[in-house]
Formats: C-alpha cells, sequence, structure tokens
C-alpha cells in the first residue's frame, strides 16, 4: 500500500495557506479493506512529524466521547470533564498534531462537526465504509483491494506456504481472484489452510459451500466483500465446531471456550475487550446458595461450567486462556496489549453476532449481563470506565434483538450499570436506566420494598447531578418519608435520604429547608458515629456551606475550622479533602473580611492543586480565582490582575469564550482594571 502512504504523506506534508490550516483527509472503502492498517502505518512512519497523535474510536456517539474524554494527554487539562473541553483543549495547541477518527460510519455532517477541535488548524485523518455523507468537503481516497502480487504474497505468507512455488502461486490467484483482493477475507482464508480446515487445493470447495449458510434475512444488506469475510469467518468456525466433537478431550474443552467467548465478545464493544472483566466471575458459592429473593444477575446466572471457579472459588483462568489462544490463533480476535486487551475486527464481530439465532442471542446475552454485571464491583476507576461502552452495546444488542423485558434478574445488574453510568458521568443514560429499574422494582416488588426505595434515591440523585432538581426533590421527599416510617429517623439509610435531601434544597435555593434537615443529620451522627467520623465531617462540611449561603459566617467559620482540623489529623496532608477544606474555610475567612488568613490558606491550595493536577485543571483554576478575588480585597490589584488574566486565558482556549465561567472571568478582570 506504499502508493496511499505516499498520497498521504503528501497531503499532510505539504503547506497551505494561513487562512485554513486544517488539513482532513478521508480513507474510504469496505469494511476488511484495511483502512485502519494503513491508519497505522501512517501515524508510525510520520511521528516525528506529528506533535500528538489523537486516536479516536468513532465507531458510535458513545465510544467517540469516551475516547476523547479518554485520552491521556489531554485528561489533566480538562476544566469540565466534557468532549467539547477536551477538544477546545486540542484546539488550542499550537503543535502539528494529528486527530485519527477511525471506523466513522453512523453520523452527518453536522453530527461529525461537533467532533472536530474548534480552532482550523491540526489534522484529522477519518476513516469509514460509510463516506457519502462527509466526502464532499474534504480531500479523500476511495481505497480498494489489493495488488495481485500483494494479495498472493498474502495468502500465501498467512497459510504457511512457499510463496516462491509456482503452482501454490497459480492456486492462490484464482481464491484472492474470488476474494476481490479484500485483505481481511485474504488473511482468514490463510489462516484456515494453515490451521487445516481447507487446503489450498480444496479451499473454494469449502468457501462456496457457505453462500446457502449465509443467505439468511439477518444476513440481508451485506455487501459482496462483507460476504467474503463472513464464509472466511464460517470455514474457520466449522473449524472449532469440528475441534469441539473432538476425542482429544484438551482440544475439545479449548474450542468450547472459543465458542462462548466468541459469541460473548460479539455481544460487547469491539475493542478494548480485557481479560480481567472475565476474571470478576468468582462470586463466592455461598452467597448463589444463600437463595435470596432478589439475588443479581451476576451471581444467579453464572456458569461456572463455561467460566469455571477453582477449589477455592476463585476464577480458573486456565478455560478461559485456551479458548482465546485458539480464538487468537484462527485470526477471530487480536491481543493489541500484553495486559490482555483484545479487539474484533467490525466485520468479524458483526458475523459473530449475527449468525446467532433468537434463542442463542438472548441465552448469550445474558451471560454477557452477568458477567459485566459481576466486573463492575471492586475493580478502580479506570477500569469501571472502560466497562461503560461494552454495558452500552451489550444493552443495545439486547434491546434491537427485543429481548425479554427487564425482569427481577435483569433488573439486579441493571441496577448496577446505572449506578455505572453515574459514576462515570454518562447522566442522560443513567436517567433512562433509573426510570427503567424503578418501574421494574414497583411492579416486582412493590413501592414499599427496599430495593424500590433504594433505586428511587439512585434516580434522585441523577435528576440532581441533571440539573432537574424539582424532579429529584419529588422523589428524595418519598424516599425519605418511606424510610422515616419502616427504619426509623436515625437509620443509616434514613439520614443518608435526608443528606440527600438537603442537598437537593440547597441546590434549588432553598436554604432554610436545607438547614433543617443538615442540623438534625449532623445531631444525629455526632451521637451515633462520633464528631470524628468521616460522615459526621461531610455533614459538617455540608451543614457550613448552608450557613455560607444564609449569610452565617461565623457559624460556618466554626464548622469548618472544625472540619479541616479533623481531616488534617487523619488524613494525609495532600489530600485532596484536606484541600478542598482549606478552601472553603478560606472562602468563609473572605466573607468574614478576613483577609490575610484566607490568602494564607489560598496559596497554600493553589501550590498543592498546581503541583498535584496541573496548572489548567478545574481545582486549580477556581483556586486561582479564589486567590485573586482575595488580592482584590486587600488591595493588591496588580497581583489580583496577573492571576486574572491565567484564569480567563485557560477558560477562553478550553472552555470557548462564550462560556459562562469565561465571562466571569472576564467582568472579574475588568473590576480589577477599573
Amino acid at each position: 500500500r506504499r502508493d496511499i502512504l505516499a498520497i498521504l504523506k503528501q497531503y499532510f506534508s505539504t503547506s497551505i495557506n494561513k487562512r485554513q490550516q486544517r488539513k482532513c483527509f478521508l480513507l474510504h472503502g469496505t469494511g476488511g479493506i484495511g483502512k485502519t492498517q494503513i491508519c497505522l502505518r501512517f501515524i508510525e512512519e510520520m511521528s516525528g512529524h506529528f506533535s500528538h497523535v489523537f486516536w479516536i474510536d468513532a465507531s458510535s456517539v458513545v465510544t467517540i466521547q469516551h475516547s476523547i474524554c479518554d485520552l491521556p494527554d489531554a485528561q489533566s487539562y480538562i476544566l469540565d470533564g466534557s468532549p467539547e473541553s477536551a477538544l477546545r483543549w486540542i484546539g488550542s495547541l499550537k503543535d502539528n498534531y494529528v486527530l485519527v477518527l477511525d471506523n466513522l460510519e453512523l453520523l452527518s455532517k453536522a453530527e461529525l462537526a461537533k467532533y472536530f477541535p474548534p480552532e482550523l488548524r491540526g489534522n484529522i485523518l477519518i476513516t469509514s465504509s460509510n463516506y457519502t455523507n462527509w466526502m464532499s468537503s474534504m480531500k479523500s481516497y476511495d481505497v480498494r483491494g489489493m495488488m495481485k502480487h500483494e494479495a498472493i504474497e498474502l495468502l500465501l505468507k498467512a497459510g504457511g506456504l512457499d510463496p516462491h512455488r509456482m503452482d501454490l502461486q497459480a492456486e492462490a490467484s484464482v481464491i484472492v481472484e474470488r476474494l476481490f483482493y479484500l485483505p481481511l477475507a485474504i488473511v482468514l482464508a490463510g489462516v484456515s489452510i494453515a490451521s487445516g480446515a481447507a487446503s489450498i487445493g480444496d479451499y473454494l470447495k469449502k468457501y462456496l459451500n457457505f453462500y446457502r449458510t449465509l443467505a439468511q434475512p439477518k444476513f440481508k444488506g451485506a455487501t459482496k466483500c462483507d460476504m467474503t469475510v463472513y464464509r472466511n469467518c464460517e470455514l474457520l468456525y466449522g473449524e472449532i465446531q469440528q475441534r469441539a466433537n473432538s476425542n482429544d478431550s484438551h482440544q475439545s474443552e479449548a474450542a468450547k471456550s472459543a465458542i462462548f467467548l466468541l459469541a460473548i465478545f460479539s455481544l460487547f464493544h469491539h475493542e478494548g475487550i480485557m481479560k480481567d472483566i472475565f476474571s470478576y466471575v468468582n462470586i463466592q458459592k455461598e452467597e448463589i446458595e444463600m437463595g435470596k429473593e432478589n439475588l443479581s444477575l451476576a451471581t444467579s446466572q453464572q456458569d461456572h461450567k463455561l467460566l469455571p471457579l477453582s477449589d477455592a472459588a476463585t476464577w480458573d483462568g486456565l478455560f478461559f486462556e485456551e479458548g482465546i489462544r485458539l480464538l487468537a490463533s484462527l485470526q477471530l480476535i487480536k491481543l493489541v496489549s500484553p495486559d490482555g486487551t483484545y479487539n474484533m475486527h467490525p466485520l468479524i464481530h458483526e458475523w459473530a453476532r449475527n449468525r446467532m439465532t433468537k434463542d442463542e442471542s438472548e441465552w448469550y446475552c445474558s451471560k454477557a449481563h452477568a458477567i459485566l454485571a459481576s466486573a463492575v464491583e471492586n475493580q478502580s476507576v479506570r477500569f469501571r470506565k472502560a466497562l461503560v461502552t461494552h454495558v452500552v452495546a451489550n444493552m443495545e444488542q439486547s434491546r434491537l434483538k427485543k429481548h425479554t423485558a427487564i425482569g427481577k434478574y435483569l433488573d439486579d445488574a441493571y441496577g448496577k450499570f446505572l449506578w455505572l453510568f453515574m459514576e462515570q458521568g454518562y447522566l442522560s443514560e443513567a436517567e433512562k436506566l433509573g426510570v427503567q429499574v424503578l418501574d421494574a422494582r414497583c411492579r416486582i416488588l412493590g413501592e414499599q420494598h427496599p430495593d424500590t426505595v433504594m433505586s428511587k434515591g439512585d434516580l434522585a440523585v441523577t435528576y440532581s447531578n441533571l440539573g432537574k432538581y424539582a424532579e429529584a426533590e419529588k422523589l428524595q421527599v418519598q424516599v425519605l418519608d418511606t424510610r422515616n416510617r419502616i427504619q426509623g429517623d436515625e437509620d443509616s439509610h434514613t439520614l443518608m435520604s435526608m443528606d440527600d435531601l438537603a442537598l437537593t434544597y440547597y441546590d434549588l435555593g432553598k436554604y432554610r429547608e436545607a438547614e433543617k434537615l443538615q442540623v438534625q443529620v449532623l445531631e444525629a451522627r455526632s451521637r451515633i458515629l462520633g464528631e470524628e467520623h468521616s460522615h459526621t465531617i461531610m455533614s459538617m462540611g455540608n451543614l457550613a456551606l448552608t450557613y455560607s449561603s444564609l449569610g452565617k459566617y461565623t457559624e460556618a467559620e466554626k464548622l469548618q475550622v472544625q472540619v479541616l482540623d479533623t481531616r488534617s489529623r487523619s488524613l494525609e496532608e495532600e489530600h485532596p479533602h484536606i484541600i478542598m477544606s482549606m478552601g472553603n474555610l478560606a472562602l468563609t475567612y473572605n466573607n468574614l473580611g478576613k483577609y490575610r488568613e484566607a490568602e494564607t490558606l489560598q496559596v497554600q491550595v493553589l501550590d498543592e492543586r498546581s503541583r498535584i493536577l496541573g496548572e489548567e485543571h478545574l481545582h486549580t483554576v477556581i483556586s486561582m480565582d479564589n486567590l485573586a478575588l482575595t488580592y482584590s480585597n486587600l488591595g493588591r490589584y496588580t497581583e489580583a490582575e496577573k492571576l486574572q488574566i491565567q484564569v480567563l486565558d485557560a477558560r477562553s482556549r478550553i472552555l470557548g469564550k462564550e462560556h459562562p465561567h469565561t465571562i466571569m472571568s472576564m467582568g472579574n478582570l475588568a473590576l480589577t482594571y477599573n
């Protein structure tokens, strides 16, 4: 593919006029033609030319947003955690970056524009098989099949055959022509030959046998190139099935594992499938045997014959490894990271999903739900973040295939997914799921059941995070009333509900109502848990903020001094809660006119946040703004001006000039100039 690489290199290396500095290039062509591989090779060979490479999985809106927010280079600069602010940061770079949008299919031209950095600079490279939406607006190249001699060489190499033998070259020539010189189909054909599923002599006969197998409505609409990949996949699948029926127990177990994992992988997102997702099926046997009414899907639906446990009730990875090894050897999956992360080509992924019957699809989908629900627990935040795309893909398949509606067990798994979406900031998805979970629990368990009440509280928190405070208030009043009646007004769940409702009142500006509840919570937690318990300290901090909003600064100061003192004794010096407590107390000092005390704390806060989070992190910029305000109050306008210019510059670049925080920064700087 040297000709395509040469075109890309020439285009991205040539200077263009200053009015439009951005360069956009679209590589389009049928799936399996090698567009992603061309991009990877191009980036590798041009590594010295680009300052930053941002690779985005563009197969869906969720994966685009997830990839943008997960860019390692951008994370410390993202001021509000949104894709928009990450894109603004990328756009603000003066260097020669390249943004690769790989496997872009579903967006219109207008929708696509939302995921371009705002400044007209940098480089954008797109791969797509659905190119009609954007082709007219950018430079493009139609990637066709391989050159005949390249295709023959690839087939013989993949098949483990001598590429110099003329007789083999002649047979290979007929095969690659039948496969339309499509790289993916050729590789799979070679693997079929190497694995013993076919010989080069009888390959075409076996390949053509799958015309009838794939002539089903669910494959309707597939292109002739797609079908070359699907038929080769069927040929390899037949080899796996043959091994599964083998008398060799080791070979048979590996093949059965491969069949199971192939189906499960097809019901996750096609990229970033982590081995560790499967290791969390180690649910303790006694938990399974408890026979609870509301046993979670991850516990009750897990099939430990397929994902077996050891004698210690922990995951036995051997079964998984054997299946993975077979799938990888047949090129149906690809290891992309030494930590055990795998990808499937989108066409192979689609074939594996569509070949299942409706019953098979529903059965495997329930197993995939179980595996993902298990993986949500006991993991790092970063790991859970990587789960989101798989949960979304799995739920979307369940919806498209019209699987059984949410029920008792599925409901419990969805409860975990709701929590995952809330934690990771996918609030719209969390809201939809929360409504579904609450409706199911009301129907199945009744409105007074603890699980129903809990889901009502979860949905209320989601509404709060979305700024739907009136909806949150309505649910939280119901939750608090139910828990007061059933569990008592000093139960830990009741106090938590009281705290949640108080925070919603605070967000609604109902400070008196918030104060009343928070005083109750603080008194109860102080008596029951003790004054230095983390929940008690959190309640003190919340009440102090409410006091500040009510203008009760002396009361706020008293509580905040206590919070800071307790946290300083119990937590490490650089703990985020200590830094946050310092910042809150400093604002109260400001409100009380104690500017020197405020300055002392704010200098510490800014220093710590600059060092730990970086100078353009959200919290650092807020700290800079607060210290500038204190300098103004002290009449030190030159120092205030210096900080406010930094704040305005950061917010203008990353949030945009019309963002409310940017406009507020402009106003603050203007006041300082005055």
